[in-house]
């Protein structure tokens, strides 16, 4: 009897040690990796314009990788990577960016609601705080999740404006050439 009571507890916990171990998550930090990008475009009074940003480092933090299921995600781009191929223009950009004083615009994610699935996609509304040039605002960026292997990408875009984040939009000609107020982030970054 005792031999059958010590054989039923020893299986019991084998079960709860085995099903402890597929329900316990294990963190996987995935880094940025190219070719991931990030473009800002606007419209001014004389034509629209993109600039790309060159240096974007992210780091997502997830759970279950099958599942991507997201515990952090920290991205910061370097304000002074951020290049149009006209001079002028980055000029002009960096000095309303404050980029002196605030050399990084930075996306810390605070949580996620689901949108959308489907077995080769997640559609998530990704809410965290967003700062440019000092200011810190809360926002929504709907981001499609795609798992290819080994690699998980965000893919999406982001309006926003300037002026909410106590930007002066630029101008250049002593006034006659004016960017408008609203911008468009898209980014498309790849984590291994």
């Amino acid at each position: 009897m005792k031999t059958k009571i010590i054989v039923a507890l020893y299986f019991l916990f084998a079960i709860n040690s085995i099903v402890g171990q597929e329900n316990k998550k294990t963190s996987e930090s995935l880094n940025i990796k190219l070719p991931s990008t990030v473009l800002i475009k606007g419209t001014s009074t004389l034509h629209d314009w993109e600039s790309s940003v060159e240096k974007t480092e992210a780091k997502l933090v997830v759970n279950n990788l099958n599942d991507v299921d997201i515990e952090t995600l920290n991205v910061n781009v370097e304000v002074l990577s951020i290049k149009s191929g006209k001079k002028l223009m980055d000029k002009l950009t960096y000095k309303a960016l404050k980029a002196k004083e605030h050399p990084v615009i930075t996306f810390i994610f605070k949580k996620g609601e689901i949108v959308n699935e489907s077995t080769n996609f997640i559609d998530i509304k990704l809410m965290g705080d967003l700062t440019i040039a000092g200011v810190t605002k809360n926002v929504s960026v709907v981001t499609k999740i795609n798992k290819l292997g080994n690699t998980i990408v965000l893919k999406g875009s982001h309006q926003l404006k300037m002026t909410d984040f106590g930007i002066k939009p630029p101008r250049a000609l002593l006034g006659t050439i004016k960017t408008g107020d609203e911008i468009t982030i898209e980014f498309n970054l790849k984590f291994n």
